[in-house]
């Protein structure tokens, strides 16, 4: 099988993923749905083939080992690619995630210019969320890209594996892989704050400890931007809490309302014109919402979000946004909404919270 060209045949179209399994054809996948590419069933000495070809040769024992392996890929000047390499009942599998080269904007991809308000923050933490495949390192990395080419900073990014790759504009930008350059992202972060960074890039906040250093970061006046797989603002919030130990939750909570700027989850819909555009969730942590975290008043932040103060928005407001001006279907709107009796109302323009929709909205009620 030729790699290459079936690299160069996803990129032109438009292909967010490629799926190969051992006795299957290719997948690609196109605007979200898996489609089958008309070619022979991927073979053992294909994968195999395909491994040796772009597998760096210090990885084969870690796939042997730990019968996985998460990886970054250049394809020529073409798109980079996120490799992950697994076995499933005994075979190989693989997943390759294309990664344009070029950064797109906040304008190409239609995300809201509350985001060019969150690139102003110069410390505490802003966290990206969703389920994998969400586009949260799209939006970081547009994030990122708008600082560094405007301002005069220095930013440290620790990525499990790079994927977008970040030249030096008005900025600087240091990036680590984890594995690579850095054993983990909790030692990566501890190291980058003697490298006198203004912003730190985690690229995921897997555990408690990465969660604590990070928390510090902030509090010494760094701008810290990381991803956690939650649903919502609400559950992003109560996840990091219970991450910690009992006796620590009251003070990580109080950590949370001082440090925590901002919380984004993200959702991928399908475009009108083909293609998927991020519908956003998005809480500020405006003085009132700093209150109602410090009283563990979670549950009321969602009636907040729901004002649109500050530029907030619920995961319902942004779908019914992007179905009133005729990006996605009202359809597609209501298919993907948390709560269906929400986005019909928020779609027809009605703001209130007193029906359905509602704070269950805020927990995939």
């Amino acid at each position: 099988m030729d790699i290459a060209a079936l690299v160069e045949g996803a990129v032109q179209y438009k292909a967010s993923d490629i799926h190969l399994m051992e006795g299957s054809p290719p997948y690609f996948r196109l605007d979200g749905d898996l489609i089958p590419v008309d070619l022979a069933p991927v073979s053992h000495e294909d994968m195999e083939g395909i491994m040796k070809e772009i597998v760096p040769e210090r990885l084969f024992a870690q796939l042997a080992a730990r019968r996985a392996i998460d990886m970054g890929y250049q394809h020529k000047d073409i798109v980079r690619l996120r490799v992950i390499i697994y076995y499933e009942r005994g075979k190989l599998r693989m997943v390759l995630r294309l990664i344009p080269l070029r950064i797109k904007t906040f304008e190409e991809l239609n995300l809201p210019d509350m985001l060019k308000r969150i690139a102003d923050f110069i410390s505490g933490i802003v966290l990206v969320t969703g389920p994998t495949g969400s586009g949260k390192s799209t939006t970081l990395a547009a994030i990122i890209d708008f600082m560094n080419a405007r301002d005069k900073i220095s930013i440290t990014t620790i990525e499990d594996p790079i994927e977008f790759v970040h030249p030096n504009k008005t900025g600087i930008v240091t990036q680590r892989e984890v594995g690579e350059d850095v054993t983990d992202f909790n030692s990566g972060v501890i190291q980058a704050l003697r490298q006198d960074p203004d912003v730190i890039l985690i690229g995921e906040m897997r555990d408690t400890e990465t969660i604590r250093t990070a928390l510090k970061a902030a509090e010494t006046g760094h701008y810290v931007l990381s991803t956690l797989h939650t649903s919502n603002a609400v559950q992003t919030i109560e996840r990091t809490i219970s991450t910690f130990p009992q006796a620590e939750q009251d003070l990580v909570r109080e950590q949370i309302a001082t440090n925590l700027k901002a919380s984004i989850t993200q959702t991928l819909v399908k475009r009108v014109e083909g293609g998927r555009v991020a519908a956003l969730e998005i809480l500020i942590v405006t003085p009132s919402v700093e209150k109602l975290i410090s009283e563990n008043r979670l549950r009321d932040i969602f009636t907040v979000m729901q004002t649109g103060e500050e530029g907030m928005q619920t995961c319902d407001q942004a779908l019914a946004n992007l179905a009133r001006e005729k990006i996605i279907t009202a359809e597609e709107g209501a298919a993907n909404a948390r709560d269906v009796y929400a986005f019909k109302r928020f779609f027809k323009g009605i703001v209130s919270s007193s029906d359905r929709g509602g704070i269950i909205a805020g927990f995939g009620g």
